[in-house]
């Protein structure tokens, strides 16, 4: 077993989506992270096969995160949502955190951390 760091090479490359559902309504919240770190586990001393593009949070390792720095943008995508609904939600946001969705009905019900290009990938158990 093997304890690793991964990080991004470059930076403005750790993007965060967080989706919200409620009905049949959805947002998605996209954050962009300048910097971030994450660990993960190998049942081998082999590194793990990540790459450029992938969801942490989906691959075949328990990735955990570790810190993400100086958030850079938020952007919303709204699913289900007609135009006034649209720009009243997006009212509410500019007022309120996404954090406080929650409050108000809505669900988290899935995070993505895509790491958006080639990771660090070094050994921090030796």
């Amino acid at each position: 077993m093997a304890e690793w760091s991964i990080k991004p090479t470059w930076k403005k490359s750790i993007i965060e989506r967080i989706h919200y559902t409620k009905g049949k309504k959805k947002i998605v919240v996209e954050t962009g992270w300048r910097w971030g770190e994450f660990t993960c586990e190998t049942d081998t001393d082999e590194k793990p096969l990540i790459e450029a593009g992938d969801d942490l949070y989906d691959t075949p390792y328990n990735v955990e995160l570790v810190e993400c720095d100086d958030g850079c943008w938020t952007e919303y995508e709204f699913i289900n949502f007609t135009e006034k609904q649209e720009e009243k939600m997006r009212e509410w946001l500019e007022e309120n955190s996404s954090f406080d969705l929650e409050e108000t009905g809505w669900v988290s019900t899935d995070t993505e951390m895509i790491i958006d290009c080639d990771p660090e990938i070094i050994r921090i158990d030796e």
